[in-house]
């Protein structure tokens, strides 16, 4: 499936508002919580003032939901952005999310780290 229409879907659904903060990542390491035992591609995207997860597909499309956080409750984001990939991270209910982001995530990074 093209980008495009994921982006699409994923406004009808109320997953994706207009400023379009989503990126799709590799899950580094996380242990614990709802996504625990995930391995693999996810889609975060960021709708109003909350963040989901969810698993992503090879053709970009995504499945179930892993994971929805409030902004104002996640806590410690770190986030780094660059030609050779970069790296995101934030703590939510306890447990602590680390993401591999693709090269040139900057519009995703900056919306949290600046």
């Amino acid at each position: 499936m093209k980008v495009s229409d994921i982006i699409s879907q994923l406004k009808q659904a109320n997953l994706l508002d207009e400023k379009e903060v989503f990126v799709y990542a590799t899950a580094k390491s996380m242990i614990g919580g709802a996504v625990g035992a995930v391995q693999g591609s996810v889609l975060i995207t960021v709708c109003g003032d909350v963040l989901y997860l969810h698993r992503a597909k090879l053709d970009n499309s995504y499945a179930d939901c892993l994971g929805k956080f409030y902004l104002s409750d996640l806590g410690n984001i770190k986030g780094k952005a660059g030609l050779f990939g970069g790296s995101f991270s934030f703590e939510a209910e306890g447990q602590k999310y680390c993401f591999k982001l693709p090269s040139r995530a900057n519009k995703f990074v900056n919306y949290f780290c600046k």
